[in-house]
């Protein structure tokens, strides 16, 4: 099967097991494509409706929802860490920033007994991530469409956890300072917030919008040069972004202490330790253990003592569970 796109054509070919393989042709070889090539479990119509959102992103974000190390594994390894699976058994949860679904379709998939609520600004998202959940039929999942970026859905009640999976970096900071506390508010008492995939705000490379080393200590309008003549990625696509669309594309991440700063006053928030185990140790196992095993040991022992004094982990990326004590309310 073919697809046309203005930008190039799609190739669909089918695969055992009801899977397809899809593969971008572009006309223009400059053509800015994330990802030449997928396999993907979901029907020729519903590739064809991501396609209407993005050709260059079709296979990236294909990927997201049927490969297990892009978004699963990250999901499975962190709530595995901080609750026993049985925690969620009749609870409700939220993902925040859902997208087209992808993490809220494997949040429900994982646990049937637990409700499951995608929340995104974006309607074309919320249409594809209904578009999805037609194909994977999950009745404990639903999705809400925000109305504004500084607001919630109405009517859509409080949750007893809260997952933001590489969503913190693409808010505004004018909307952290807003929609932080109103999803602060309706976290139940006891109840985790958790936060993965956002790139930490001060790591020596920028690893998510340019690919730059040094650019996060610089100001924005220098930041904003380098990007636009030095990036090697998202930056690339339009060299005509100004500061905003960065940010929004998130090239600042974020920090522990800059989200704690950012959830208001319904509740002390605390930082989480993993079961068992500490921040350091629980970065340590998520590393590949074969590579560099005795300074990846040495970073971790680095690690401990900085989020014993800073509460900081500061990684690639931010990976932090908060919970709302009850003490302070």
């Amino acid at each position: 099967m073919i697809l046309e796109a203005a930008e190039g054509y799609v190739v669909i070919l089918p695969l055992p097991g009801g899977r397809f393989k899809v593969t971008l042709k572009p006309h223009d070889a400059a053509t800015f494509i994330a990802r030449r090539c997928c396999e993907t479990s979901l029907p020729p119509d519903v590739i064809a409706a991501f396609l209407a959102k993005s050709f260059g992103r079709l296979c990236d974000s294909l990927a997201r929802h049927d490969e297990p190390e892009y978004v699963q594994k990250v999901l499975e390894r962190q709530i595995a860490a901080y609750v026993n699976p049985s925690d969620l058994k009749g609870k409700r949860v939220l993902d925040f920033g859902c997208g087209t679904g992808a993490s809220t379709l494997y949040l429900g998939a994982a646990f049937p007994e637990t409700e499951i609520v995608g929340v995104d600004l974006m309607a074309d998202n919320i249409a594809l991530a209904e578009k999805v959940l037609a194909v994977r039929r999950l009745p404990n999942v639903r999705f809400l469409l925000s109305p504004d970026p500084f607001s919630l859905p109405a009517g859509i009640g409080t949750f007893d956890f809260v997952m933001l999976s590489a969503v913190y970096e693409h808010l505004l900071p004018a909307e952290r300072n807003v929609v932080m506390p109103l999803i602060w508010c309706i976290l139940k008492s006891q109840g985790l917030l958790f936060i993965n995939r956002t790139p930490y705000r001060y790591f020596p490379i920028e690893t998510h919008t340019t690919g730059l080393w040094g650019i996060n200590y610089l100001p924005d309008r220098l930041s904003l040069l380098y990007a636009r003549n030095c990036s090697k990625w998202n930056v690339r696509e339009d060299r005509s972004q100004d500061w905003t669309d960065c940010l929004r594309r998130g090239i600042r991440g974020g920090t522990e202490a800059e989200v704690l700063r950012n959830l208001g006053r319904s509740g002390r928030p605390i930082v989480v330790q993993p079961l068992g185990q500490d921040r350091a140790a629980y970065w340590l196992s998520c590393t590949n253990s074969r590579r560099h095993p005795l300074i990846k040991k040495s970073i971790a022992r680095i690690f401990r003592w900085s989020d014993r004094l800073l509460g900081a982990i500061p990684s690639t990326n931010l990976d932090v569970v908060i919970r709302k004590d009850s003490a302070a309310e």
